[in-house]
């Protein structure tokens, strides 16, 4: 079965993002592919390392309302190839996808009114426009960009609010079991 397991990995080139307090570990794999760790992801946002796997655990409330969000869900292992002076032996990570990572920071930022999220999105947000009027001023085409609006406009106000009014019910029932305790 271990043996199944590694001919699944697929090998990828691994860089650190560092966002001050904490880094994202960042891969691309053969065919261009960028992902991110997901053991830091939670760090990043102010959470311990296991915060990603606590909130894409099946049957998980925030799960649903992420994929309720378009929220895939799919991790992918990656063999670790190391680059400049840093060149441990090789090491396995598992991954997620630059769509489901912004997914999950922006359900974070704007259901769970997290700060860091807030200002993670901010920063990606400025830097990646630059970069696409970078783009636009040097003749080269930003047609990518009305993709990105098409994918996150399916995002609908009435299903953010819809997740907004099921968290509220979470918090009246926990408030509720929590003065039978008092």
């Amino acid at each position: 079965m271990a043996e199944d397991f590694q001919n699944d990995v697929i090998k990828a080139v691994c860089c650190e993002l560092n966002l001050g307090e904490s880094v994202l570990d960042a891969y691309m794999l053969p065919n261009g592919e960028k992902r991110l760790g997901v053991e830091n992801i939670g760090v990043a946002l102010g959470y311990s390392e296991r915060f990603f796997f606590g909130r894409t655990k099946r049957e998980s409330k925030a799960l649903k309302a992420l994929q309720g969000m378009g929220f895939s869900g799919e991790q992918v292992w990656v063999n670790i190839i190391r680059q400049g002076d840093n060149k441990r032996g090789a090491s396995l990570a598992k991954t997620v996808g630059l769509r489901d990572f912004v997914k999950l920071v922006t359900y974070e930022a704007i259901i769970k009114r997290n700060l860091k999220a807030t200002i993670l999105l901010a920063a990606f947000a400025e830097t990646g426009i630059e970069r696409i009027l970078e783009d636009a001023f040097a003749g080269r085409s930003v047609d990518f960009l009305l993709e990105k609006i098409v994918h996150y406009s399916t995002w609908t106000h009435e299903e953010l609010q819809e997740v907004l009014a099921y968290n509220r019910e979470e918090v009246r029932a926990l408030r509720i079991g929590s003065s039978a305790f008092i």
